[in-house]
C-alpha cells in the first residue's frame, strides 16, 4: 500500500518570470532547466512560471525545498502524449505526482509525494 509522504503547492507570476528571463536570459534556463527540458519547447515567460512553480511544488512536496539537498536540475518534468505533465526526481524514492496550471498571470502547481 502507498503512503503519502509529503505535499507542496506553489505559485509563480507570469511578470516575475518575464522580468528574471529578461535579467539572466540563458543563465535561466541553464538554471531551471534539464537540457531534455530545453529541448522540449520555446520557453516563454508563462511556461517558465508554470515550471518554475512545478518544481517548486516537488521540492516541497519531498520536503527539502530547493537547495543544498535538490536543484531545480533534479526535478525533470515532461508531459505524457496527451499532455499531462509528469515528474521524475533524483535521489526519491517513490513517486511525485504534479499538476500544473495557469491562468491570469499566475502559474499555480501542486505536488504529491508517495511512497
Amino acid at each position: 500500500m502507498f503512503m503519502i509522504k509529503g505535499v507542496g503547492i506553489d505559485r509563480c507570476t507570469v511578470a516575475r518570470m518575464e522580468a528574471v528571463h529578461g535579467a539572466f536570459g540563458p543563465r535561466l534556463l541553464a538554471r531551471l532547466l534539464t537540457s531534455t527540458e530545453q529541448d522540449q519547447r520555446v520557453w516563454d515567460a508563462a511556461a517558465l512560471a508554470r515550471r518554475w512553480a512545478g518544481k517548486e511544488a516537488v521540492a516541497k512536496a519531498v520536503g527539502t525545498g530547493i537547495g543544498a539537498a535538490l536543484s531545480f536540475l533534479d526535478i525533470e518534468i515532461s508531459h505524457t502524449p496527451a499532455g499531462a505533465p509528469t515528474c521524475s526526481v533524483k535521489g526519491i524514492a517513490g513517486t511525485v505526482h504534479v499538476s500544473i496550471t495557469d491562468d491570469d498571470g499566475v502559474a499555480l502547481a501542486l505536488a504529491v509525494w508517495e511512497n
